[in-house]
């Protein structure tokens, strides 16, 4: 029993993988074949989809949550920002803070990223339930923000 508990541990870590390979190739796919080679390299689209997902996002949240110096994360902010993917703009609340936004222009660039989850969801949808997808869904989103969390204690620990 304890050995098959394993295997379907395994089973489960090479599916997270294989999830995040599908993600990667996704990207890579969508990055070669834009026709004007104007879509954000990869670095660039992980700090997108975490200025997205992060709301009132800062240069210093991206440093804190990537584990990276000042200088590198400033650096790819201004190239991100001279390319038109990102807008900074004044925090409401303190005026010291800029807030990292998407571009209005960047939405369109994700807008095929969109689509083909859109797609892929929809034929999800013919296999599984609304309830199905939905819990699928909050799993996979658990699994990794505590993935992400213990990465950031193991980080400090050191």
């Amino acid at each position: 029993m304890e050995s098959q508990s394993k295997n379907e541990e395994m089973d489960f870590k090479q599916t997270l993988f294989a999830c995040y390979a599908n993600i990667a190739i996704m990207e890579m796919r969508l990055y070669n074949n834009s026709p004007d080679y104007n879509r954000p390299s990869h670095k660039e689209t992980l700090y997108l989809y975490s200025i997205w997902t992060l709301d009132g996002c800062t240069a210093t949240d991206l440093v804190d949550l990537f584990d990276s110096s000042k200088a590198l994360v400033s650096q790819t902010i201004l190239s991100m920002e001279k390319k038109g993917y990102i807008v900074r703009e004044k925090d409401p609340t303190d005026n010291r803070r800029q807030i990292l936004r998407l571009s209005p222009d960047q939405i369109s660039t994700i807008t095929d990223e969109l689509k083909l989850i859109d797609r892929a969801v929809m034929q999800l949808s013919s296999y599984y339930s609304k309830e199905e997808i939905e819990k699928a869904s909050k799993i996979v989103l658990s699994l990794t923000e505590i993935m992400a969390e213990q990465a950031i204690r193991d980080t400090h620990r050191r």
